[in-house]
């Protein structure tokens, strides 16, 4: 009696998810090439020009510490796929017994949704290429930001998380959270911020304030009393989470910090798509995520 055969699980591919932001420095001068005369009308232009940017063809992802090189391999609407390498040293055996070292190019996918309503980035995670992909985070804001600034605008990159992690460290340690710090970003986007209870916004119209630190603290011998039916707390953690900004907190006796930037939310796309270069059916698969 023959065997049965199992099917052969599909392999698949990591990518973390980012939230980009777009903001408006009010304090320069606003008149562009005589296009843009006010900050209003340069926030609602800022998606068009990041489009500019990443579709020129002498536009290249650029690192400071890695020798690498990035193209611009799909576009579809608001998405955009880049594929980027970095150039490693690959050790090898070779038949005759000798060892040889050669170049290596191990690549990831990034894709970005500028549609001004999302604004998303999802990184491949391969570490064969960058050892974390906050490297990978690091260099595209890097990049962007460089030719953003021309604009009057700053590009802002922080990690979507799931909130619950958060909540359920909060859970995990009741009477130990001796300090908290909220590292927020000025929202441009309505649809994340709507949980605010603090105006960032306001603050940012008043001030051109583009980062805000907001640190609470317990007393020498206390601790905070962190609950989840605080507006107030939950509105920033909400915020944070969508990719506004991140949370440190720091234990009582502890120099441990917990990070809300180390746990970016995730998904799998199936390897053969990727390695097939199957960009119809990836685009699909990417818009029904990056949303």
């Amino acid at each position: 009696m023959s065997k049965d055969v199992q099917p052969a699980f599909a392999k698949n591919s990591t990518f973390e998810v980012f939230r980009y932001q777009l903001v408006v420095d009010k304090t320069m001068p606003i008149n562009m090439f005589g296009k843009y005369e006010t900050p209003e009308q340069l926030r609602a232009e800022k998606n068009n020009i990041l489009k500019d940017i990443l579709v020129k063809d002498n536009f290249r992802f650029y690192s400071s510490n890695s020798s690498i090189k990035s193209k611009l391999v799909y576009q579809s609407g608001d998405m955009y796929y880049f594929k980027i390498s970095a150039k490693r040293t690959a050790h090898i055996y070779r038949e005759d017994f000798t060892e040889d070292t050669i170049d290596n190019y191990p690549n990831i996918i990034v894709a970005i949704n500028n549609n001004p309503d999302v604004q998303k980035i999802a990184i491949q995670s391969n570490s064969y290429a960058f050892k974390t992909n906050e490297i990978v985070r690091n260099f595209i804001l890097e990049s962007i930001d460089s030719k953003i600034k021309d604009f009057n605008l700053s590009f802002y990159v922080d990690p979507i998380y799931d909130k619950q992690d958060f909540w359920n460290f909060v859970r995990k340690h009741p009477r130990e959270i001796k300090q908290l710090t909220f590292n927020l970003i000025s929202p441009n986007l309505s649809n994340i911020s709507k949980d605010l209870t603090i105006n960032l916004r306001e603050a940012y119209e008043d001030t051109n304030v583009h980062r805000t630190k907001l640190e609470l603290e317990a007393d020498k011998d206390s601790v905070l009393d962190i609950k989840e039916d605080s507006k107030f707390v939950t509105g920033i953690v909400n915020y944070s989470a969508n990719g506004g900004g991140s949370i440190y907190a720091r234990l009582t006796g502890s120099r441990k910090k917990y990070n809300t930037a180390e746990n970016p939310a995730e998904f799998s796309i199936e390897d053969k798509l990727l390695k097939d270069n199957n960009w119809e059916e990836l685009d699909k698969q990417f818009k029904d995520i990056l949303i």
